[in-house]
């Protein structure tokens, strides 16, 4: 089994001793059956990662000896935003499971005219919780330092104000350009932006809103049709790789 990291409520230095209880004490020693003797990799709130060695298990806790801290890996210096229109529950599960593994800085959801069933912002407050929970442990099985922040973008107007403010955005949409061939324009954008609409696509008009957009190319991600997750995972994979 190959074991990720852990939080703890407190920085670590080494050679201390530190108590990790709650939720996820309970997690190591009922999910991963972590024994006394057993090394933990554990990181506290200043995102410095440690390995420990379990010295103590009680039944909802355990205290870690501090061994040495361990080099963590390099975030993107790009930052990725994913503007993803609203989909099934589960199709948002896996994109945010991948993306935050592929490196996605931002996710954003929002509502587009054809998008199934409306996420409004009470809906989005109530399951909140348990997305924060899929990116949180996501982030631990990479070993990403921090996980995608989320965030509710309401529609189409208000995605296009907030992608305004990035140096390149794409909307995917089978009509679009090659992808390399919007790249050599590029001069070493610090911020991204992907457009994914829903399961159906973009109705017309909001194709056009998007490309009106002085910052927005248009890209198609091959001539085979994609699920509106492989779209945003596609996407997110070529973006990331090439910069």
């Amino acid at each position: 089994m190959i074991m990720p990291y852990f939080l703890s409520g407190n920085n670590l230095s080494n050679n201390q001793a530190v108590t990790i209880a709650g939720e996820e004490a309970r997690h190591i020693l009922l999910s991963f059956r972590v024994r006394k003797g057993e090394k933990i990799k554990i990181q506290g709130p200043d995102e410095k990662r440690y390995l420990t060695e379990v010295v103590d298990v009680g039944k909802n806790q355990l205290i870690v000896k501090v061994l040495e801290r361990l080099s963590v890996p390099i975030e993107p210096k790009i930052s990725t935003t994913l503007f993803q229109s609203a989909v099934s529950e589960k199709a948002l599960d896996f994109i945010f499971q991948k993306g935050t593994e592929l490196g996605l800085g931002r996710i954003i959801l929002f509502n587009s005219k054809n998008t199934a069933t409306k996420l409004s912002k009470e809906v989005f407050k109530r399951k909140e919780e348990r997305w924060q929970k899929i990116l949180q442990e996501a982030a631990k099985q990479c070993e990403r330092v921090r996980p995608p922040v989320l965030e509710f973008g309401g529609d189409v107007a208000q995605i296009l104000e907030k992608a305004s403010h990035l140096n390149q955005v794409f909307l995917t949409d089978p009509s679009g350009n090659n992808l390399k061939s919007a790249i050599p324009n590029l001069k070493s954008p610090k911020s991204i932006g992907l457009v994914v609409g829903p399961e159906g696509g973009f109705a017309s008009e909001e194709v056009a809103r998007f490309k009106s957009s002085p910052n927005c190319t248009a890209i198609s991600l091959g001539p085979i049709l994609l699920r509106a997750e492989t779209a945003a995972l596609a996407a997110a994979s070529l973006i990331t790789n090439l910069f």
